[in-house]
């Protein structure tokens, strides 16, 4: 009977979180049945490559998460307001805004293109140029994935996550097969991104009809410079990893490390969903002034069963796991898939962690995540004698932010920061 009132209570909140979990896991299968196709089909040492080039996307992606959370944040307390063509005008103003915006990123994405390869040790352009072009949509689907969030459409927010993955499968194979190679996987991501946006703008059809109000938006670009900051750090513990690899180890580890790196990830992946949900609950809920702490604590007890049954996983059939989905090419990292499980799964409670902080304005602990992020580049620019040596140093350094982050949560004395009553 407890087990049923509390399901009831709960209703709501565990129903948004499956919607969005089971488009996030659609979109995440067929993800990685592109990555593991592609891993087979390239080989480990042009897999580095690609991998390296996949660590790119994640911080092209920072701006488009930070985009995407501020107009979340808004909309959410605009939603809770019910002043709906304030909506109406964020999105159109935005939608132009970044256009703009998105055109000069790709001129000058496109001049920096030598630098990137002579970094990274890249010998073809066209890879990173098709880069640029993906760059380009990435910039102007989250202004309209935003306002999905924010209005708690997760049923239409999660058929564009699944329409991603479609595409992204489907273009992806179709054009590494026929020889296009890396240039041909990073295309898939570009085509996905590309018809996810378009499918995503006629979701938001209605919107439109709806009369404008004006406010003064300057309040929504100031709020998404922390939150940048926020997003940046974060990307920044699961990216430069992957970097500093491709750049001091031969190509072969680099394939290796960026299949290790990928088999962690479905731990974020698959929990990501839940920091979509909590955030524009706790933003709206904090605008209502409502009770919100309990979304944060339900949110963190989700993403550690996940975490934990992922992990378990990896530490008891490493090599089943590997064989299945990357091949016996890839045996070498079966003694490090438990551990960097380990640092997957504290960093996914991190993220949780941050995003409800970000939700209610509290934002001085950016400071502690930019610390981190310094401290991981010179660490591993020191020490990189082994892989093992890499997945440790992850390891003691995430474990530490966890512990600061949870500190700062429940233990300090800021403030939230009302922002809705500025605008």
């Amino acid at each position: 009977m407890a087990l049923k009132d509390h399901y009831l209570r709960n209703k709501k909140f565990l129903k948004d979180n499956f919607i969005l979990f089971i488009s996030i896991f659609v979109l995440n299968v067929f993800g990685y049945a592109f990555h593991f196709y592609v891993g087979r089909k390239l080989g480990p040492g042009d897999y580095g490559i690609f991998g390296s080039l996949l660590s790119l996307i994640y911080f092209i992606a920072v701006p488009m998460q930070a985009i995407q959370t501020s107009i979340t944040k808004y909309v959410s307390t605009f939603r809770a307001k019910g002043e709906f063509g304030k909506i109406t005008f964020l999105f159109k103003k935005s939608l132009k805004k970044m256009l703009i915006f998105s055109i000069g990123v790709f001129i000058i994405f496109l001049l920096l293109i030598p630098l990137i390869s002579s970094f990274m040790k890249i010998d073809a352009m066209m890879p990173l140029f098709v880069l640029g072009i993906f760059l380009f949509f990435s910039l102007l689907l989250p202004i309209a994935r935003g306002v999905l969030q924010g209005m708690q459409k997760f049923k239409l927010l999660g058929m564009s996550f699944i329409s991603e993955g479609v595409f992204k499968l489907i273009s992806g194979i179709l054009l590494v097969s026929i020889g296009f190679g890396v240039s041909g996987a990073i295309g898939g991501f570009t085509i996905s991104y590309a018809f996810a946006l378009f499918l995503t703008i006629y979701f938001l059809a209605k919107q439109f009809k709806i009369k404008e109000e004006g406010f003064k938006s300057e309040q929504v670009y100031k709020y998404a410079f922390p939150v940048l900051i926020m997003l940046l750090s974060l990307t920044g513990i699961f990216t430069i990893d992957l970097v500093l690899v491709k750049h001091f180890f031969d190509e072969v580890s680099a394939g290796y490390y960026a299949a290790l790196s990928l088999l962690g990830k479905v731990i974020f992946f698959g929990t990501m969903s839940i920091s979509m949900v909590m955030f524009p609950k706790v933003a709206e809920s904090y605008a209502a002034n409502t009770e919100y702490k309990k979304i944060l604590y339900k949110s963190l007890i989700l993403v550690g069963l996940f975490a934990f049954c992922v992990t378990g996983f990896y530490f008891l059939f490493p090599i089943f796991t590997i064989n299945m989905l990357f091949g016996s090419d890839y045996f070498a990292i079966s003694n490090l898939l438990g551990l960097f499980a380990v640092f997957m799964s504290l960093f996914s409670l991190t993220y949780v962690l941050a995003f409800y902080n970000a939700s209610i304005r509290r934002i001085k602990y950016v400071y502690i995540l930019i610390f981190f992020n310094i401290l991981e580049l010179g660490l591993l620019w020191i020490f990189h004698e082994s892989l093992l040596q890499v997945v440790l140093i992850l390891l003691g350094l995430v474990g530490g932010l966890f512990i600061s982050l949870l500190f700062y949560t429940f233990f300090t004395n800021e403030r939230p920061h009302n922002s809705h009553t500025s605008i």
